[in-house]
Parts: structure tokens; sequence; C-alpha cells
């Protein structure tokens, strides 16, 4: 959706050359960086005014600042450096080196992490903050500018200037998963609190587009500002500020109206947020023509509303106190998913294989977890998903959880098994004609999938996670036998474990 109407308010002079701006966690302030000026000038937002200005190294262009709000982290091109802030005193007290021409950068949701684009090397580094150092690198397009990082931790989107496009990384398998082009001159870029728009700041038409998260589509571009470079949203996600590099000022707008998200399942429950203009007085929220579960007004521009049951996708209609009814959206209600199994149930610490999900109801498949972790599918269809497994630190079971646009949940479980280990193998001599049983006794033994002794497949059967029964194969040669253990966490071999005579 395009709009002709410029919504910008509220500019307020800031230092020479502005770029990029970043709002501390508890919404008080914004530290926006001065590129031509070495320096980061902090605004309070009540007042809207700069309040102080801080001196860093040259030029700095990213700033971020930390989820509890005690550090703020700079990009300093000119040293390929990042300089961090003590937001407390507003001082610079570190700098970390070994960076390539670093631009934008964001905190992981932890804060345990930086995403830098290193444009001088086409990619992304990742930053311990705990160490403050580099510990990893990801390659990326050409002209990677700036990063944002979703609020659960599994994707950073990249803007890139050569391709006038934005790329999505899963933060998991460190690899592009998606690309949004048509995007001219993409400079900064920041992700809703909510986790369904990103707001990307087009230097190429002087306007900023909103992307809708859930379809990786553009929703609503707004023109009228002056080259702008970045963009930062408010705590509540109300309001947006962006940095007019073009006239030293920023900009302050309200987020596009609209009902986020815009599907969820036929059985209801889903909320769902509705942002608009003179909400204050709704007395009703109707999905097509039945009411809303339920509904809250959190102030003139925002109800919290909850999907009915239903199954057709409709129009959201707001009735303002006795007379008005008016469209504020459109809801899209979707078939419930369903998770019948998966393949393979078992595998190495390591990670690295393909796993196979089926069930129903699976081509709005967003992402699936492993515990905590959230990988993006490699292939979705409606009845199979497939994705790379990511790596555990430790073994045991996880569960495993598709998530879907429907905001349905199905649910299985993933072990994660540690390489197996031979302890003995009793009797150690048997006939070379085979045919003997023997036991193996060791260490993780449950998903054992082969057996070979003397290089030759044995029959065999799992006792438990540290014994196995097996049938000696018949002997190529008499003497000493390796005995091999397969299982889906590694291999295991006791050399000359089993002597034929």
């Amino acid at each position: 959706m395009e709009t002709n109407e410029p919504l910008v308010a509220d500019e307020i002079p800031v230092g020479h050359a502005p770029i990029v701006a970043a709002i501390t966690p508890d919404g008080r302030h914004v530290y926006v960086t001065n590129f031509g000026g070495s320096s980061v000038s902090v605004i309070d937002t009540t007042t809207r005014r700069v309040i102080t200005t801080i001196s860093v190294t040259s030029g700095p262009w990213g700033v971020t600042v930390a989820p509890d709000g005690l550090r703020a982290y700079v990009a300093c091109f000119g040293t390929d450096s990042v300089a961090v802030i003590d937001t407390t005193t507003r001082t610079a007290t570190v700098s970390i080196p070994g960076l390539n021409k670093p631009l934008g950068l964001t905190v992981s949701p932890d804060g345990s992490r930086l995403y830098v684009a290193s444009q001088g090397g086409n990619r992304v580094d990742v930053i311990s903050t705990a160490t403050d150092t580099v510990i990893a690198s990801v390659p990326v397009g050409a002209g990677p500018r700036n990063v944002a990082v979703t609020p659960d931790g599994t994707e950073v989107y990249v803007t890139e200037e050569g391709a006038n496009a934005v790329a999505v990384i899963d933060t998991a398998t460190h690899s592009v998963v998606d690309t949004i082009t048509g995007l001219p001159i993409p400079f900064g870029l920041a992700v809703s609190h909510d986790g369904l728009l990103v707001y990307v700041a087009r230097d190429g038409d002087d306007s900023v587009s909103a992307i809708d998260l859930t379809k990786n589509k553009i929703i609503d571009t707004v023109p009228g500002f002056h080259a702008p470079s970045w963009p930062v949203v408010t705590p509540d996600d109300l309001d947006v500020y962006v940095v007019n590099n073009g006239n030293e000022t920023v900009s302050v707008l309200p987020t596009p109206s609209g009902a986020y998200p815009d599907a969820g399942p036929m059985s209801g429950g889903t909320p769902v947020d509705i942002i608009g203009e003179g909400l204050g007085n709704t007395t009703a929220v109707l999905f097509g023509c039945q009411p809303a579960a339920s509904f809250t007004i959190l102030n003139d521009r925002e109800i919290l509303a909850v999907s009915p049951r239903l199954a057709t996708d409709v129009k959201i209609d707001a009735t303002i106190g006795q007379d008005t009814t008016r469209t504020v959206g459109r809801f899209y209600f979707l078939p419930d998913s369903v998770l019948t199994k998966i393949s393979p149930t078992s595998g190495p610490l390591s990670g690295g294989g393909t796993l196979t999900v089926t069930g129903r109801g699976l081509i709005t498949t967003t992402s699936v977890r492993f515990g905590t972790v959230a990988v993006t599918p490699s292939s979705v269809l409606d009845d199979k998903v497939t994705v790379t497994v990511p790596p555990a630190e430790a073994t045991g079971p996880v569960p495993v959880t598709v998530v879907t646009r429907s905001n349905s949940y199905g649910r299985s479980t993933f072990t994660y098994v540690g390489p197996p280990g031979i302890t003995s193998v009793s009797p150690s001599l048997g006939s070379s004609a085979g045919g003997d049983p023997v036991l193996i006794v060791g260490t993780e033994l449950a998903s054992t999938q082969s057996v070979t002794i003397g290089g030759a497949a044995a029959d065999f059967g799992v006792l438990s996670d540290t014994r196995i029964a097996a049938v000696t194969p018949p002997a190529a040669t008499l003497g000493p036998a390796n005995v091999t253990v397969t299982t889906t966490g590694g291999t295991a071999t006791a050399p000359g474990a089993f002597v034929y005579i």
C-alpha cells in the first residue's frame, strides 16, 4: 500500500552528518551517531531535545543499546572498531578491534552477541559481549550496511546497498534464507518489538517502508524524509524515529494502521494488535460479523483483541462510540497445523543432518524449534518440512516444535546423542564359522544402527544404553578382529577385541 500524505512531525537538531539512532529499553533516551562530528547525541524523548554529546573515535556509524540499558555500542568506521559507552556515565570506556569498515550493528535479545555489518569484508561479524572480541564472521552479499535482529533472536536482517535488497540470515545456520527486493538504496532498518514489522529507510527515494515479517513483503511506504538513514522504534511500537542525514534532523512518525498479526487458526484465540487513530472510544470489535472473543483498549491508537472462532478471511471493524463503524484491518483464518512425526528422531551433538517433519497444514511454517533454538526450514510443503538440525551443548531429548502462521504448534522429541564408546566384548574368543553370541558393553549405545566384527555386519539387538547383544559373522581370516559400533551419535571401534580361532 502506498500513501501520499507525509506523517512526519517534530524535527530535532543533532550533530554534524547524523547517521543512526538507537533507543534505550525504557524509551527515555535516543542515541544518535554524528558521523561528521565523531560524536553521539543523546535525545530525551520526553522533551525531544539533545541533553548531552559523547565524543568517540573517527567515523561513528551504527549504534545499539544493550537490553539491560547499561551499555551502548558504536561502530567506528574510521578505526575498524566498536566503541563501548557506559550509559550511566555517558562516556566511551572500551574499544573492540578486528572489524573491516563497520557500519550497522545490533545486539541479540539476550545481550550476549553483537552483529556488525563489516562492509569492507562483505560480511557480518559476531562479537561476544562477555569478552568484547570477534568470535565469528558470516559472508553476505555486496554492500552490507546495517543489521537488525528479531525479538526471538532467530533471524538477522541485513540491508545490502549494492543489491537494493534486504537479506535475512538464520542465526542458527548462519546462512541467508530470504531476500526482499525493490528497496532503492536501503540504509538503516529496525524491527518492531513485537516482531511483526521491520522498517527500512530508503535513501534512494526519501521514504520509509514497513515490511510484514510474517510474509516478508512491503505493506506500506511513507515519503517526505530528507535522505533518511536510520529508523528506530519506540518500546510501545507506536512511533518510529527516523534520522534525516539530508538536513541533520530526526523525524517522528506513527506506525502504520492495521491488524498484527493478520492470520490465525480457525479455532480462534489469536491475540491481534490493532493500530489506528481515534480508537479510545471503541465499544465493539468485529471479525467479519462476529464479535472478538475479547478486546482491551490500550490507548487512543491501539487495541488488543482476541480472534473468535471462524472459518474464513474477514474484515476487522471497530465501532467508535455509538454510531461510527470503520474497517481497521483484515484477518485470515488458517487451518490448524498438525505434526505427525519427525525423522530421524536422534542425532549427534554437532547437528548438521537433515530432519524431515511430516503432518498437515504446514505450508505456513516459519521456523522449527529444537528446544529454544529456532531454525528456518530449507523446504516447506503442506505435508512436509525439512530443516537442518542445529548443534547442541548437551546430550538428551529436546522438544521439536513447528511454528506456523496459524499460531498452532505440533510437537515431537529429538534426542541428541553423544559419541559411543566400547569398554568390553565378551566372550572375546569364538569360532571362525561365526554364530557365537557376544555382549558388547560401553556407553551411548541406545541409538546403535550397525555392528561390525572384522569388517562384516553382525546381527545385533540393543539391550540398554550400555549393552548390545550381537552374533558373530563368519570370519574372513583367523585372529584378532575389530569390533565397531555405529550410532546416530558417531562410531566407536575396539581394535582386536574379538579373536577368531
